[in-house]
Parts: C-alpha cells; structure tokens; sequence
C-alpha cells in the first residue's frame, strides 16, 4: 500500500513540475457550440473534475433534467433509489429520514453533495435527502463503490451529487403546483435570468401533508438562490445560498407509536467560490463554504421533555489542474473542513479535517484512459486514513467501453458514536478508528445507434472496522470496531427502444452481503433487486411506469426474522398543454401493495398527486 502511495506521489509531482514552457502552446482547433447531446456527456463526480462519461473506469448513472421532470418526485431518494444496487432506506411519514444504501453499503456508508458540496451531517453520519428541493435540481450523478481518494468519509458505497440548475441564458419563471392524497400540497417558484455577465437563479417551494398515519403531518418552506458573474473569458465567481425549515410528527413504530412528539429542522448554507484559467490547459478554483443545521425534538407527553442539537461545518477547498502534452492531466489540491456540534445529549465537541490530495488522467492512444490518485486524510480527534484509487477505461467505439476500477474508502466516526454520553443504558466510544473498505470492479457499457444501451457490472467490496453499537459484560450499549463483512454483486441494466414513441427498460441487482463474523447476511440488504420501467412519448403526451421488486430483507442479525419481497408500482402521465402549460398526475403504489423499506414504519399505500405546471 504505501508503495502504491508513494508511486502515484511520485508520477504526480514529476508531470506537475514540469516547467509550463514545455507545455504545447498550439492553438486549440476552433469549434462551435456543443450540441446538447455533448453537454450530457460531461460530468464531473468521478474525479472532482469535468471529464467526458466515456473515459470514466467506473459504474455511473445520471438522472437528468428530462427524467426528473417527466416523473412526480418528492424527495431525493425516489430516484436515486430507482437505479441497480440502490436501495432506499424511507421511515415512511413525510417527516421522516429518507436516505439511501448503494452496493449494500450502510446510509452512513453514502456520501451526498450538493454542486460538489458535502451536506452530511457529522453528527449522525446521514444526509436529509427529502430536504433537497428537487424543483431545484438540473441533474444527479451516482457513482457506485468507494472514491475517498476524492472526496474523503463516507464514500464508501458511493457518492450522491445532487447539481442544481444555473441561471438560465433568457428570462425564465417556473411556477407549479399541484394536490393529492393526504391532502398532500406541493407549490413552488423560481425564476432566473442573465444579464450581461451578471447571471441569478432563484427557487422558492413549499411542501405540506396530513400524512399517512396518526402525527405524521408535515410542513417546510425552502429557498435557494444561486448567484454568478463572468469576470472575463473563463474567469467567473459565484454565490450558492439556501435556507430550509420544517416541522413534522414522529410517529414512531407501529408498535409503539409517539403520537404527540414532533420535530423541527433548520438548515441555511452559502457557497463562495471562484474558478479561471490560468493558461491554456491550466485551471484552478477556490471554494468556501458554511452549513447551518439545528434540530429540536420535542416530546409533548407527560412529562414534557425537548431536545436540541445544533451543527456547523466549514469547509475550503482549493484545486489546481493543468493538461501537459495532450495526454496527460494532473489535479492537485487541499481539502479543510472544520465540524462543530452542539447537543443537549453529546455536548460540544468540534475536529479539524485537512485532506491534501492528487489526481492523474493518462490518454494511451485513442482508446485508453488511465486513472490514479491519492488522497490523505488527517483528522484532529483520532487517527487518519490514506485512500487511494487506480482505474482504467477502454473505448471500443464511440458509444461503447470496458472499465476497470479499484479504490479504498474510509467512514468516520460521528460525533454521536464518539460522544455520547452515559445514561444507564448506552455510551460512545472515543477510541473508535474508521471503518474501512477495500473494492474492485469491472463491467462494460455498450451502446447503439438505435438506441439499445447494454450494461453489466461485477463488483466485490472487502470492509474492516466496521462500528457496531452492542451490549457489553454491564449490559450497556456501546460502539466498538468488531466487525467485519464482504459485499459481492452484480449489476445489469438495459434500455430498448421498441418504436420509436416507446421504450423498455430492465435493471436487475443481485447483492450477496454478509457479515464475516456472525456469517449471517447484512441486515435490511435485499439479494435481488429488478427494476423496470416502460416510457411512451406520443403527441403530448407522456406517460411512464415503473414497477421495482425487492426481495427478503433481515431485520435481525441472527436471521431469522426478515421484510418479505415485495413489488411496488408507479405510474406518471403529463400531457402539454401549450408551449408554457403542463398538466401531470402521479398514482404511487398503484396496486395499493402493504410494504416497509424500515421494520414498524408502513410505506403510504395508494396515492395520487395532480397538477400543472407553467413556463414563462
């Protein structure tokens, strides 16, 4: 291991200090604007970098404007939760956590971004995914599997980047709104606009239910508003801003429901950043950024009992990129975070992070693309971790490819694993070290011009450390790092266009996660996932159905008591009424099917949501 760091060190350093005269300084061929079908191609998750989607060595999915909008989401994880090897971790009322397990990875496992931004709560290890407005959001990116060698804790079952729209280039407002089940209301607005080299986006939305059961009703207001002004010619700065506030019931179990507890959430953040070139093939970017986040329990029975914690991240990030002789590009930076907690019940607590790291992209050829990185993690509060990564992409043509990928991941201990306090019944542990992974990949994605897309991916995952709340010799719970599991599994999914008005699409997950120690199977991971799907686009109309099974999942580490498979489905209808109104109605659960994603806590059964939609 510490061979391979230093090699990737070494190859970094000898391609970054190369003198910039030696750089070729030929003009770039000149090019029009890039089609749309290009701009989809780009993403920029993989490595922190933008980068075409045919060099990435990795599995990865993009949910874009398109799927987004032609479907009626409520949160986050609806669609994240739609893709092979993800599986949505939803307590069911509106209020409640909504997260999501990639590869049979933990939701602490997952790591959530925000335009590149981390969200996660250091306190608990989770990121809120109902909290995000999805009126907001341009596109997602998924990857699958480790990437600490970019972005640090948490990403060892994969990352979430959640990216949001940018000012858009002619006057434009958005307004929606739309009813359901549950007297369930969904309003919302935005408008954006550039002028000159000056560029704003803003969206309001606002979001309130009875709920499914008895207190889990529901209420939040959020805005956010995005900022951008164009210095010179690539040279830009910009300004990210966003308040969030709920409240909501907790209705608890079904087998011991609280059904006068209830809690309230507020988030804020800004996002100060500036990006340029430098030179031809040379860019660099700052960042700074601020999240705000408190949250009050109260329990409304006698006795009257209220609990408040309060969280701040600060972070910046600083990264340098520069391209040598056309087939080489280094990117290079540091990472500083800073986590603070305030809770009535861990007390306060505060670590730094400081995260230098690299990036290699290697062209061999035309058809080979190689990647390398490190990245080197110091935390104030106990021992770091060094991550690396290594891939490879192989283009067979230009819609097909072969990817390898092997990468290392690490997770933090939260503040509430380390800190919490003594109260007879349970206690943290301040001598926890991270939980670790280990985990390799390989699979290929074949694409037509007639639209058939193929893809296929076999994955293992070895993982250490792993933190375990469990009673001891005083009977008091407490964390320690004792166990240990293997994850194998295989992805497959397929898109068919049978006319050209209608397609079929077919994702299949089959998942083999156990731990090592107990050789029991993980809990809540289902072995068999299928995922299916059929869009009819006619006139203007468009309507889509989706159909997900998810087989047995354990709720005990002993086995022996488990959720049985179950099949839930969707169906999304809208249909254009002009060239700026869109009406839609969503049915959700339309065989009206009994099912838990988290033991005690029913999924809502049949529902439906309708609405329209104006653009101006």
């Amino acid at each position: 291991m510490r061979f391979f760091v230093r090699l990737v060190l070494v190859l970094s350093c000898v391609f970054l200090f190369i003198p910039v005269v030696t750089a070729s300084d030929e003009a770039a061929d000149p090019k029009g604007e890039p089609t749309d079908i290009l701009l989809e191609k780009i993403v920029v998750t993989p490595l922190g970098t933008e980068q075409d989607y045919s060099t990435v060595s990795r599995s990865m999915d993009v949910i874009d404007s398109y799927d987004l909008s032609s479907v009626y989401y409520e949160n986050v994880s609806q669609p994240v939760g739609r893709l092979t090897s993800a599986q949505s971790v939803d307590y069911g009322a509106q209020s409640g956590v909504k997260s999501i397990r990639l590869r049979g990875s933990s939701a602490e496992q997952v790591l959530v971004l925000i335009d590149s931004r981390p969200i996660t709560d250091s306190r608990t290890g989770q990121a809120e995914l109902h909290q995000i407005p999805v009126d907001s959001i341009e596109k997602i990116e998924v990857i699958k599997g480790p990437a600490s060698a970019v972005y640090g804790s948490s990403a060892i079952g994969g990352v979430v980047n959640v990216i949001t729209k940018s000012p858009s280039k002619k006057p434009k407002t958005t307004i929606e709104s739309s009813f359901g089940t549950f007297q369930t209301i969904h309003e919302s607005l935005s408008n954006s606009a550039k002028i000159n080299d000056f560029g704003y986006y803003f969206n309001y939305s606002y979001d309130s239910s009875l709920g499914n059961r008895d207190n889990s009703q529901y209420r939040s207001d959020n805005w956010t508003a995005k900022v951008d002004y164009k210095v010179g010619d690539d040279n830009k700065i910009y300004f990210n801003t966003g308040y969030f506030q709920d409240k909501g019931g907790t209705p608890g179990p079904i087998e011991a429901p609280t059904l006068d507890s209830f809690q309230l959430n507020f988030k804020d953040y800004f996002d100060l950043g500036w990006s340029a070139k430098l030179f031809e093939d040379a860019d660099i970017s700052l960042r700074g950024y601020q999240n705000n986040d408190k949250l009050v329990f109260i329990n409304s029975t006698n006795p009257f009992s209220s609990d408040a914690a309060s969280g701040r991240t600060r972070g910046m990030l600083v990264q340098y990129s520069q391209k040598f002789f056309d087939f080489y590009k280094v990117t290079t930076g540091f990472d500083g975070k800073m986590n603070w907690v305030n809770a009535s019940l861990v007390g306060k607590h505060r670590n730094i992070v400081r995260s230098p790291f690299v990036q290699n992209e290697v062209s061999i050829g035309k058809n080979i693309e190689v990647n390398f990185g490190v990245r080197d993690d110091n935390y104030s509060n106990f021992k770091g971790t060094v991550s690396p990564s290594a891939g490879a992409a192989y283009k067979i043509d230009e819609y097909s490819k072969i990817r390898f990928n092997y990468a290392k991941g690490f997770r933090a201990p939260t503040f509430n694993d380390l800190y919490w306090p003594f109260d007879g019944f349970t206690q943290g542990n301040p001598n926890l070290r991270p939980e670790k992974s280990w985990s390799w990949e390989g699979g290929f994605d074949l694409g037509y011009k007639s639209g058939l897309e193929l893809s296929a991916t076999y994955f293992t995952s070895k993982l250490k450390d792993l933190i375990d709340w469990a009673p001891g010799d005083d009977f008091v719970w407490r964390p320690s790092n004792i166990n240990s599991a293997k994850i194998d599994g295989l992805e497959f999914k397929t898109l068919i266009p049978l006319t050209k008005s209608l397609k079929f699409d077919l994702g299949y997950t089959y998942l083999n996660a156990m731990d090592v120690d107990l050789d029991r199977f993980l809990l809540y991971r289902a072995k068999h996932k299928v995922d299916i799907g059929l869009s009819l686009e006619y006139d203007r109309w468009d309507v889509r159905f989706y159909g997900r099974s998810l087989g047995n999942r354990y709720t005990d580490t002993e086995n022996t008591n488990f959720l049985k498979k179950d099949f839930v489905a969707y169906l999304d209808a809208s249909y254009r009424i002009n060239n700026n109104l869109t009406a839609f109605v969503s049915a959700d659960n339309i065989f009206n099917k009994s099912y838990q994603y988290v033991l005690g806590y029913p999924m809502p059964g049949f529902a439906v949501n309708g609405g329209i939609k104006g653009e101006f």
